[in-house]
């Protein structure tokens, strides 16, 4: 029998606990007055994304073998179900024990925006899907980012695709700090696939969309790479190239910071015109083939 041929009750459970469980994350991160995610967001000049009025649902799992277990266990889940979900794990001792600790947790959603997996983020600062494939989720088919910034996106706000979420959370600082022109939309290193970039158009009220170009050669290469899954999509696909050695979150923190990375999405260039080889990322001069802005965010 298919583990992941499923009736409609059983996605419904799969659905209803990873709810669940981004509701108890969030829970522990507004708890963590003084511990690690708490400082690292502040590090990043981002903190807000603890506050409880934050867009960024972002939470926390805690440095604990059975929290979350336990917690959802109390909300009436079975062991089967939230092994299914990819919350919870069996140990070689038959005990079961959560699958995430000690990480900020984002909230992973599909096509409908239902959530359906968690992208993670350690003490070391790397941030990846931490979700098993399972019935509902596949990493190379979700999103983050999408449904909290969906005010933006529907007043035709242009999509930014970066890296790390700490680069989304500063895009959309910067952008909810000014006129709205921009939302930062996070890949977490794993790189943006077709039905991503279909999801995102989806819903973009705009057919512009921004590739933040930065890190070493390799990850700009990479990033670069977009150009042909989101212009499937996207009429306009644009790019930003980040000074050396930064990122939006990084340009952000700098003096001037904010002006600087408004500045930055302010003038980008049709993506196609940085070339990409195996040894460098380079923005070809003086040649623009687009159609002259259409106004505002453009």
């Amino acid at each position: 029998m298919n583990e992941f041929v499923l009736s409609l009750e059983e996605r419904r459970r799969l659905l209803e606990a990873n709810a669940a469980a981004a509701r108890f994350y969030r829970r522990e991160l507004l708890r963590a007055t003084s511990s690690w995610p708490v400082e690292y967001l502040k590090s990043w000049g981002v903190e807000e994304v603890a506050a409880t009025d934050s867009v960024w649902k972002v939470g926390y799992a805690p440095d604990t073998w059975t929290s979350l277990v336990d917690h959802l266990r109390g909300e009436g889940f079975g062991f089967g179900t939230l092994v299914r979900a990819g919350l919870v794990r069996w140990t070689d001792d038959g005990e079961a024990v959560d699958q995430h600790r000690d990480r900020l947790m984002l909230v992973a959603r599909d096509g409908r925006l239902l959530p359906v997996g968690f992208v993670g983020i350690g003490p070391d600062g790397q941030a990846r899907s931490v979700s098993p494939v399972t019935a509902v989720h596949r990493p190379s088919n979700v999103l983050v980012g999408v449904e909290e910034q969906l005010d933006l996106l529907g007043q035709g706000a242009t999509p930014v695709v970066v890296d790390d979420p700490v680069d989304a959370f500063a895009v959309s600082k910067v952008s909810r700090q000014t006129d709205g022109r921009w939302i930062g939309i996070p890949v977490c290193g794993a790189g943006l696939s077709t039905a991503q970039a279909r999801m995102l158009r989806r819903f973009s009220a705009t057919d512009n969309v921004i590739v933040a170009l930065s890190g070493d050669q390799a990850q700009r290469n990479q990033a670069a790479g977009y150009l042909l899954d989101l212009a499937f999509f996207f009429d306009r696909v644009r790019a930003v190239g980040m000074p050396a050695e930064h990122s939006p979150a990084t340009l952000a923190l700098c003096e001037s910071g904010p002006e600087r990375l408004r500045d930055a999405l302010s003038k980008p260039l049709p993506l196609m015109l940085y070339r990409a080889s195996g040894r460098s990322v380079a923005a070809v001069p003086r040649v623009d083939p687009d159609p002259p802005d259409r106004g505002p965010g453009l």
